[in-house]
């Protein structure tokens, strides 16, 4: 019993000892940084899987919520198919849509492109010059401004306003941010290269190859669960004769008003893309046949309703329209079903264009697809699937 005594009463001595040395509140600050730690890689790994730009801006917001709230909070990332500036603006991490001016965001970039870390408004008006980067940015007051960087360099910049309640963050927070920005980064970018893959770099909807891709998939999905769904084939008027009379620069900019025009009219679940050269085509996700023609309706009269300025002129054009029903009983590919939309088009084109056709299926289509489902090899096939 008295070794057992000397032991405890040796312990508390030497515990002691290492509180008056300053040990233990070393240990402690060390145990708090591993949290820290451990918290900033299972948030990395969860932000970095997430599928959009909007899941990952949302997600770091949440993160914020649960240690401070930011009066204000900017996101600002290049589109990579030259459609300006994405925002994201948050007042205290509540979305706020107001479109804010971002003339300072050339210059701004431009400088951390050599600089790439981030850095206080105050040091980076010192080191800049002192000439500052417009009224904007001084309304904002950044506490840190961190640039998104990635193998292209700055693709993006975040500003982070001073803190509710409290003017200053402390250093732990202010490292958790920047560190979790990296993250950011990186999988901004990863998301931003496959947008690249996947969409046409002069209207910046989708690509033929992610539209066939696309396609296919819906085919089958119809099959599956014996629903319908809608394609939409356009095609410009008289573009050959557009492009001899004013040049290809009006062309170009008939073709991203047309793609414009195309993306505000279809619902977010539908596929637009650019199918090649003047024609674009629309999946319609979901969409039964006494829809389609409608759908095709709205957005040939968006088309028709442009009015496009190019030096000091208003050019205009109108749009033919083919579309079909993806009917799984038809027995069709997804180049099956572009054939019939592409023939209704065809139809659109001989009767006047200016118009939306929309393919019927005949008998003879039925026909063909009844003999399609009951052919030998299909049977065979069939009977050789695992049930």
């Amino acid at each position: 019993m008295a070794a057992a005594g000397k032991s405890a009463s040796d312990y508390v001595d030497r515990l002691n000892a290492l509180g008056k040395a300053g040990l233990l509140d070393d240990l402690d600050a060390l145990r708090s940084e591993n949290r820290e730690f451990e918290t900033l890689i299972n948030d990395a790994a969860h932000l970095v899987a997430l599928p959009s730009i909007d899941d990952m801006i949302g997600f770091v917001t949440s993160r914020f919520l649960d240690r401070f709230i930011p009066q204000r909070l900017l996101f600002l990332i290049e589109d990579p198919a030259g459609g300006g500036l994405r925002q994201y603006l948050f007042r205290n991490l509540k979305p706020d849509p107001e479109p804010i001016p971002s003339d300072f965001y050339g210059p701004m970039r431009d400088w951390f492109r050599d600089n790439p870390h981030p850095i206080s408004l105050e040091n980076l008006n010192a080191k800049h010059g002192g000439a500052g980067f417009g009224a904007f940015v001084t309304f904002f007051s950044p506490r840190m401004i961190i640039p998104m960087l990635g193998i292209g360099g700055v693709h993006g910049l975040a500003l982070l306003g001073p803190r509710v309640l409290s003017d200053e963050y402390s250093g732990p927070e202010l490292m958790y941010v920047n560190r979790l920005m990296r993250f950011l980064s990186i999988g901004i970018q990863n998301s931003l290269h496959h947008e690249s893959s996947i969409t046409d770099a002069k209207t910046g909807l989708y690509n033929h190859r992610y539209f066939q891709k696309r396609l296919d998939e819906e085919v089958a999905r119809v099959v599956r669960h014996e629903s319908q769904a809608g394609l939409i084939m356009i095609d410009i008027d008289h573009f050959k004769r557009f492009n001899d009379t004013w040049g290809h620069l009006a062309g170009d900019e008939i073709l991203i008003a047309i793609a414009r025009a195309v993306r505000s009219s279809v619902r977010a679940v539908d596929v637009p893309a650019r199918f090649g050269g003047e024609e674009f085509c629309v999946l319609a996700i979901e969409c039964e046949e006494g829809r389609l023609l409608e759908f095709a309706e709205r957005i040939r009269t968006a088309i028709a309703s442009l009015r496009v300025p190019f030096e000091a002129k208003v050019l205009s054009v109108t749009a033919s329209l083919g579309c079909c029903t993806i009917d799984g009983s038809m027995g069709l590919s997804g180049p099956g079903y572009l054939d019939k939309a592409d023939k209704a088009l065809y139809r659109s084109k001989g009767s006047g264009r200016d118009r939306s056709t929309l393919y019927r299926f005949g008998l003879l289509d039925r026909a063909a697809a009844r003999r399609a489902a009951h052919s030998p090899l299909r049977e065979a096939r069939a009977a050789a699937r695992p049930s």
